[in-house]
This record gives structure tokens, sequence and C-alpha cells, in this order.
């Protein structure tokens, strides 16, 4: 390049002095602008550089945010051609600059230069020039903000770059505030997402989130229909704003400009600015360029979100992809000259695949290569639409002995896609489930019981070839559809206990005469039928069948044992066991259950359970060999039986059926079928009624030993008592007729206790025996039954009471103490011919002993343990029902004591029963004469208060009965029924009633309720023969203050009436 001259030089600084044009240099590894000489003088500036943060400062504030950002971007390689303010010592200067050149230094860094030309403001020149001039800085604000858009839609971060854009949206507007408001259609509500203010602007985000959209009616409509909203005032809003204008009011908003975000579905919230300082009047171009640029940050955002939406399918179909269980292959379909596909090359396949087929690749490898042939799919496949029509099918592989389930379509004409599956196991397992359906259904129409199946509501849907036979049936197709709930034959009881859904078993007779408008049978007459019914429920426990297990039971004696195998197996499916096997290597397939009803686990190999069977009782295992080895041999071709298993949980017995399986046609295998099932519960039930037989054969030996004995026992008293009853009016004196009239006392007492001990034996096995516990005096007790059987004792006998003057109050029973030990002394009696018998009690730690001690003959000791048992006697010669010492056992057990006797043969015995007793200070205490006289007073007294009784006695004899017993001292009245009883009561109006339970016309206790509706306080005392506390209930019931058993005494006789009397 030539040098220049300085003429020229000085011609031209000459021309840019009068041009007013200078240079510039930007240095940015010093960060520092150089300007040229003429710059320096037209401005006034103290030096030729200026860094670039002292430069920025000199821009007019108005222009400083714009033209900072176009300067930030002057590496960019665009072309810059800006005018702007800045203040100089020579005051505010306009200059235009443009970027001229641009370069590296050594180091890297950019050097730019450019001209500089000082001119004229345009802010003084023509409207025309201020508008170009303000449009040409929109542009230039709108290509700044245009660059961050384009970061946005190049970077992730989309809260940075929309908060970028707000801050530049509210430098160019001097705005207060910038933001983005965004609606939820589904609750009505909008919230301020996004905003940004200027220094010393207070934010309202918190106060705009969730704020319900119906709060601000006039406003929510403007957005929904696509409107901005213009407020140069807040006066302009229309007067349906008032909401609207009191809300922004209370943000100091003086201006504002807001304009919709719409997508397809509509407006989705707003971009606004708030002007908060000063008022601002919006021009149409700030409006329109406000407009665009919002429209434009709505496609941003609408694309940002459909970019992250595609990515998140993309993600998830990769996923879906990459870890599905399916098998994926593509492939590229190869064809001859004659455009027929021959093979396939394979393009892409995921894991699964390379897994399912075992393969490393496929990618690049022909099909024919890796071994697979698909020639067959192929020809099909050509014949479809793509993307519309697929191919379903199976195919095995015998090469690796798999097979696959595959689908395949075509996406192109020269492309395929298989989707597959490896549906070997589950292939194999339904060919199993095949093969045992076959044999269960076999088995179920060859059982020798009927089964019925009804579906949920009670319709039959299926029966068995023995329940057609059992009930005589010819064709199946004729009964399926009836109604288990409205079969004739079924009691209610039955049919409501299956509606409740409950399992139940029961017998019934069966008549076919009842039954022939519910189906066609072939037999007649009666059937008795025993049947199990239960009811079957789907995994979620919901019911959807009964099943009826039918058994003829006139062939009981044959199948009772088959009913018990099919009702566990078919009540509870899971309890039958199945195995097939072949005999001689000792493989095969058999479920869980038989192996746990042989005590194994279901992992056990079987060749350590066929031939071994270490669970098996020795015997039983010794007969399943040697069956095996009859079965080998030809001789036998099944066995069963029924086998003891020891397990850890304990033992129990199950029953085998083995059959050869003839149906094998391999000669090298010897298959077997084996059913098992657990029966010990029918084991149990055989034993239980094995038991219960004998318990009743022997209750069945005493009872009629007993009634036999009974015969006896009431003959003979009755014997004497007619005998000497008869000969009574024949005595010829005095003494003669005091004998007879003897013996017919002693043998009817001996007759009243025999039927005592009876009613006794009743009540007790009814669980009605009668126990009152009240204050006694045990010596008092003792002393009068001393003076009892002083005089019954045989001659050469002595009795000894060794407590004859202790005295002891107790609280029990006085009448069942008194009981136990006449009846040890009755029995003393009858076998001590000599010597003594000894009575008594003593207290013995928290318990009272009584003994009776006799030296009589004894008791054999292996009868002393029997001797409490019912209808025991041990000399068949001696007078007694055999049940006196039963009673005895029972009632001190309920006492809460104990009864024993010890022996010895020619000795005597000693017969002790104990109760329990817990001692006071003031139990030993003596009962003094007087006491006794006042109470015997006092009973005369009331006594003597009744005149008149009325006596209600059908039997003319009872009357006389009662007449000779207590007719010196009452006036009596004779009502021979209820009827008569309840008239004379109203007539006579008598003191007292006697009132027989059983009589003509009308019984006691309805008369008695009669008579009760006239008074409440007459005393009505009870006459019966019926001695059971249940008929003592039913007449005090009935308003009897009382109740007597006949035969009555005088003694007893006279005590009910002191009670009653008043």
């Amino acid at each position: 390049m030539p040098e220049i001259t300085l003429e020229e030089y000085e011609l031209m600084n000459r021309i840019l002095s009068d041009t007013r044009t200078g240079w510039w240099k930007a240095d940015y590894r010093l960060q520092t602008y150089f300007f040229s000489k003429q710059i320096m003088e037209l401005t006034g500036l103290p030096s030729d550089r200026l860094s670039f943060a002292d430069f920025l400062n000199r821009i007019r504030t108005d222009f400083r945010f714009r033209i900072g950002e176009e300067i930030a971007t002057l590496e960019q390689p665009y072309v810059y051609d800006m005018t702007f303010p800045i203040l100089c010592p020579k005051g505010e200067i306009w200059i235009h600059i443009k970027k001229l050149h641009q370069e590296k230094n050594a180091h890297g860094d950019s050097i730019i230069t450019g001209s500089i030309q000082i001119v004229d403001s345009p802010e003084t020149t023509k409207s025309e020039q201020a508008a170009a001039l303000r449009i040409n800085n929109l542009l230039y604000q709108l290509n700044n903000i245009s660059y961050t858009l384009l970061s946005f839609l190049q970077n992730n971060n989309t809260s940075e770059i929309i908060n970028k854009i707000l801050q530049d949206i509210l430098q160019v507007f001097k705005a207060g505030r910038a933001y983005i408001i965004e609606y939820d259609s589904e609750i009505k509500t909008q919230t301020c997402t996004f905003e940004v203010v200027d220094n010393n602007i207070e934010k309202e985000q918190t106060l705009i989130t969730d704020l319900a959209t119906t709060d601000n009616v006039w406003w929510t409509e403007q957005i929904m229909s696509g409107h901005s909203i213009v407020l140069s005032t807040l006066d302009d809003l229309p007067e349906e704003a008032a909401s609207e204008k009191e809300f922004l009011a209370l943000q100091s908003i003086k201006s504002l400009i807001v304009v919709p975000l719409v997508s397809p579905q509509g407006a989705w919230g707003y971009v606004g600015i708030d002007v908060v300082e000063d008022f601002h009047q919006w021009s149409d171009e700030d409006c329109q360029w406000f407009t665009s640029l919002v429209n434009i940050i709505n496609i941003c955002i609408e694309l940002q979100k459909s970019r992250q939406e595609a990515q998140t399918e993309r993600d998830y179909l990769q996923n879906l992809y990459k870890h599905m269980p399916l098998g994926y292959l593509r492939a590229r379909i190869l064809y001859d000259q004659q455009q027929n596909p021959v093979d396939l090359l394979f393009t892409d396949a995921n894991l699964a695949a390379k897994k399912i087929t075992g393969k490393s690749n496929f990618n690049g490898l022909r099909a024919s290569s890796l071994g697979l042939d698909f020639s067959s799919n192929l020809l099909q496949l050509t014949t479809l639409s793509p993307n519309k029509d697929y191919l379903d099918d199976t195919h095995f592989v015998s090469r690796i002995n798999k097979y696959f389930h595959f689908i395949s379509y075509m996406t192109r004409p020269d492309e395929v896609i298989y989707l597959f599956s490896d549906i070997t196991e589950t292939f194999n397992t339904h060919q199993a489930l095949d093969r045992s359906e076959k044999i269960l259904r076999n088995i179920y129409d060859n059982l020798p019981a009927g089964i019925e199946l009804y579906d949920k509501n009670g319709f039959l849907i299926d029966l068995n070839t023995k329940d057609m036979e059992i009930f005589g049936i010819a064709n199946k197709e004729t009964v399926l559809g009836v109604n288990l709930f409205e079969n004739p034959n079924l009691p209610l009881h039955i049919i409501e206990a299956l509606r409740r859904k409950e399992a139940i078993t029961f017998r019934i007779k069966y008549p076919f005469s009842t039954i022939k408008n519910y189906y066609s049978s072939k037999k007649n007459g009666l059937l008795e039928i025993y049947t199990t019914a239960t009811e079957l429920y789907d995994s979620q426990g919901n019911l959807i069948n009964y099943l009826l297990i039918n058994i003829d039971n006139t062939e009981i004696t044959q199948v009772y044992s088959q009913l018990a195998e099919f009702e566990s197996s078919f009540s509870m499916v899971s309890k039958i066991g199945y195995c097939r096997f072949d005999i001689w290597t000792r493989t095969g397939y058999g479920i869980p259950q038989w192996y746990y009803n042989l005590g194994e686990e279901a992992t056990t190999p079987l060749s350590e359970i066929i031939g071994v069977y270490k669970h098996v009782h020795p015997e039983d295992r010794d007969y399943i060999l040697k069956s095996i080895q009859q079965v080998k041999a030809g001789v036998i071709e099944s066995f069963f039986k029924d086998l003891r298993i020891t397990t850890a949980e304990g033992n129990k017995w199950t029953r085998i059926n083995v059959i050869r399986n003839t149906m094998n046609d391999d000669p090298q295998k010897l298959d077997m079928i084996c059913v098992n099932y657990d029966v010990t519960e029918l084991k149990e039930t055989e034993q239980r009624l094995i038991e219960a037989k004998e318990r009743a054969e022997e209750s069945d030996r005493l009872k009629s030993a007993f009634l036999a004995n009974m015969s006896h026992e009431i003959r003979t008293p009755l014997n004497a008592i007619v005998g000497f009853s008869n000969l009574l009016p024949s005595a010829e004196t005095l003494e003669e007729e005091k004998l007879y009239s003897s013996i017919i006392n002693q043998n009817s007492e001996i007759l009243l206790q025999l039927i005592n001990d009876i009613l006794d034996l009743s009540k007790i096995e009814a669980g009605t025996l009668e126990y009152v516990r009240q204050p006694m005096n045990l010596g008092e007790v003792c002393r009068n039954i001393y003076q009892i059987h002083k005089d019954r004792v045989q001659e050469g006998v002595t009795l000894i009471l060794d407590n004859e003057d202790d005295d002891l109050i107790i609280e029990e029973d006085r009448n069942r103490i008194a009981q136990v030990i006449t009846n040890f002394l009755t029995n003393a009696g009858k076998f001590t011919l000599s010597g003594e018998i000894r009575f008594g009690f003593k207290v013995d730690n928290q318990c009272i002993r009584f003994y009776v001690k006799d030296t009589g003959i004894g008791i054999a000791p292996d009868k002393v343990g029997h001797i409490f048992d019912r209808f025991v006697k041990l000399n068949s010669f001696a007078q007694g029902t055999g049940l006196g010492l039963a009673i005895c056992r029972m009632i001190i057990e309920k006492i809460g004591g104990e009864i024993g006797a010890t022996s010895e043969v020619g000795k005597g015995s000693t017969f002790f029963f104990t109760i329990p007793y817990k001692e006071h200070s003031d139990d030993r205490i003596a009962f003094s004469e007087v006491s006794e006289t006042k109470y015997i007073s006092h009973t005369i007294k009331r006594v003597q208060k009744i005149k008149k009784i009325l006596v209600a006695e059908d039997v003319d004899s009872n009357f006389v009965l009662i007449k000779n017993m207590i007719g010196k001292d009452y006036t009596l009245l004779w009502a021979k029924d209820g009827f008569e009883a309840v008239e004379m009561y109203k007539q006579f109006q008598p003191d007292l009633i006697l009132m027989d339970i059983k009589m003509p016309r009308m019984g006691g206790l309805e008369a008695t309720r009669i008579i009760r509706s006239y008074s409440k306080e007459i005393p009505v005392i009870a006459l019966t023969a019926y001695a059971f506390e249940a008929d003592k209930e039913q007449a005090l019931e009935a308003g009897c203050n009382d109740f007597v058993t006949k035969p009555v005494s005088k003694a007893a006789l006279e005590e009910a009436l002191g009670k009653c009397s008043g």
C-alpha cells in the first residue's frame, strides 16, 4: 500500500471534520473503546479512550438499556447501524455508529473497528422522522428480544428465559411490573407464575395466587374472549369493572396493557405490563408491538411444551421398547429377481428378543444365517396391507425345542415388524392341564356316588352317570336347568340352609311320586338318600356353584367308605392327591396334595418316595411293596389300601387307589395312576362309633339288668303290702293287727325309696336336681339320723354317733347331706351282722369329712372301684336298685366334694365323703331347748289360724286319707275337679286350698289361675304325684304357694300348712 503524503493527510482530516466523522475501535482484551482525534474535538472528550462501562454510562438513560444490549452482541456476525444520544462535556450529542471490520489479535480476543458520525437530533426533526425513529427503536428492541426467544427455544431453563424476556419488556416500556398469569380451568382460578419488577416496586405475585376468576367477571370475560385490555388510566375501565378497578388500585397501578395467551383450546393466561410511577399513553405502535411480542412468546411457550411432551413420549416409548417383555424385531424383506420374498435382513432388535431367542446380535444379519425360517410367514405378509392387517400365529422351533407366539405386520412394502413371546412353558402347562382334566373327567363320570352341579342361582348345569342311575334319568338334557330350590323332596330347613350358603349333610326319604312335575324319572317307589351339599367359591370369594353328592342309602353297607371319600374330595378339592408315574423309572408328575397326603414335601423327588415310603407304617409299607411286585409281574393291575402315615405334625390316615394306565401303549413303560386322599376324620369317626356302640351296649346291658332288678325290687315290697293288706281285716288280735300294719308301713317306705331313687336319677340326668343351700346345724342333723336308724340295725349290732354332743353351723342343703349319710347307714345295716356301725364328721383342712365305718362282710378289692357306678349291686339278693351310691356320688360332686370307700373282706368297710368348709368364729354353737320350743309354738300358732280348707281331689281314697290326717283340726270342703273347686271357692270362701294337679274336666293349674283372678291372698298348696322340678315350677307359676308330692305324709302336710298360714 503506498504511503500517504502530508497534504493528503491534512485533506483527509479536513474532510472528516467537515462531515463530523471519525473512527472508533473496540479492544475486547482491554475492555476499552479508542476514538479518533476528530471525535475528541467534536465531543469534547478529555481522552481518546473510554472503558466499555464509562461509554455505556454516557448513553442517555432511555437508550442505555437497548444500546447496551446491542453493544453486548457486537461480536456476533451481524450488521450494526445505531443512532443514539450520549452525554459529553459539550452537552447531549447524537452519534451514528456503524460496524465496519472485525478481527482477532494474537491472544484470540476480538478487535472491532467502525465509523462514528455526529448527527442532528432526530427528536427535533419532522414527526415522520420521529415516528420512523420510534419504529426503528422498537424494531431494535424486538430484534433484541427475538434473540432471547431464540435462546428460549434452545434452552431447557424455561423460567430463566421467561424472566429475561419480561425484564427486556420492563426496560423497553420503563414500566413497574411485567408478568405472566395462568388460568386453571378446572377450579376456575388464576395464578401469577412469573413476575419481574423495577427497583423500589413491590411484588404482587403472592397476592395473585389461586385467585378466583369469578371475583373479576369483566376482566375474565375479556381475556377469555381473546381481547386485550389497554388502560392509560384506571378511569378507562367501564362501570361493570368496579371490582377490577379497586383491585388494580390496591397495587398502585396507573396504566397497564394486558394481552391474552391463546391456544387452540382457548385462552390459558395473559401477559401484562403495569406502569406504577406515572401514567403512560399507549400508542398504536406500543399495542401492536406488545401484541406481536406476546403472540411470539405464546408460540414459543407452546412449542416448548410440545417439545417437552414429545420428549416425554419418546422417553416412554424408548423405555417400553427397551424393557417390554415381548421380543421386537424390525427387518427389511429381501426379494429375488422375480420379486418373490426370500429372506429377511434384520435392522433392529430389543433386549427381550435377544434374551428369548438366545441370540446376541441381529442387526445386519439375515434370518437364514441365524437358522430362522420365515418363508411361509413372508408369503402371507406380502398379501396384507401395510399398517392395517396383521398375522397372529404360533410357531414351534424344533432346533431349540421352543414354542413362540408371533404377531407380525408390514410398515411398508419392504419392511416387517415382529412381536413375539416364548410360550413353551404355557403350552406345556396347558397340555398337562388338558391331560389332568381328561383324567378327572373320567373319574367324575365313573364315581360310585351321584354328583350334581348347580350354578349360583340354583339351576342344574351338570350331573354324572351315577346320579342319573340313582334317580332314574334316561337323558341328561331333560333335567338340565331344573332349580335346586324348587325340588319338592327337599325339606324347607335344608333349602334355607343352602340359601344361607351353609355346607350341610343330610338324609332324606326321596319318593318319586312327588317329582312328576319337577323332572321325568324311570323309577318308582322310595329311596333313602344320603346327601352332602356344599358351596364352591372363586378366588375372590364369590359363590359360583352348589355341589351335591348323593348316595343311595340302600347300598350304604357297600359304599359307606366311598361316601366319606367323595364327600371329602369334592367339598374341598384340594384334599385329593393325584400322581402319574412310571413304576420302572420312578419318574412322573404329581400335584402337591399327593405328596402332602403321604407326609412328603412337594419338592421331594418321586424316586425318593416310590418304593421307599419312609412315612408309611412298616406293615402298610410291606403291603405296598408286595403289591408293586405283583403289578410288575402282571399278577394284578390295581390295588388300594388305607395307610397309617407318621409326620412331624402327628399321625394320620391316607387312602390310596393305584391302577395301571391302560391307555399307555409304550411297552418300555409301566404307567401307573395313583389317587390318594386323607381319611383321618373317617377313621376317627369309625373309632368313635365303635366306642359309642360299646358304651351303648354296656348301657343297654346295665339298663336291662336294672329293669329286671326294678321288677324284682318293686314286686317284693308290693307283694308284702298287698298280702298283709288283705290279711289285716282278718286279724284276730290287736298285736296281730299292729304287726300287719308295721309290715305294710315298712314295705311302703321301701317302695317309696325306690321311686325316689329313680326320680333323683332322672333329675340328675336332666340337670334339674334341686340343691338349696341354707344354714343348718350339722350336729342336729346327725342326731336326728341317729334316732331314726338306731332301732333299724340288726340284732347284735350297735349304732354309734361320734359327734353326739357337737354342734356345727354350715350353709348346705340339709336334705341332700342327710340323704347321703342315710344311704351309707342303710347299706352298712344290710351287710353288718355283728359288731358296730360308727358314723360322724370331722373338720379337716378347709373341708368337713363324713364317715360311716362298719364291721360287716366287707367288699372285694376288684369291686370297690365300681360301687359308685350306676345299676351296680354287689349282692343281687339284697334289696336296692343299684342307684343309691351313684346318686350320692353325683350329689357330692355337685357340692364340690369327694366321695369314696375303703374295705377289707371279712373285717368291714368305711364309706366317706367331704364337702368344702370355711370356718367362722361363730359356727360352733348349741341350739337351746327354749329356741326350739319357740319355733314349735310359733308354727302351731300359725296353723291354728286356718279353720276352713277346700280340698280339690278327684280320688275318693286320697280325700279320705287327708280327712283322717287333718279332719279333726279343720273344716274340710271337697271338690272333685277344678271346675267344682272354682265354684266352691266363690261360694264358701275357704281359708286355704289343697289343689290336686291332674283332675277331670278342669286341671288344678287352670283352676288355680282362675281363683287367682279373684284373690291374690288365699294360700294354695299343690298336691300331686308329679315329682319333677319342672312340675313344681309350673305349679308356682300358676299361682300356688307350695308344692307337696304324693304319697303325702302327715308331717309334710302340716309343715306346708304352717308355711302358708298367716
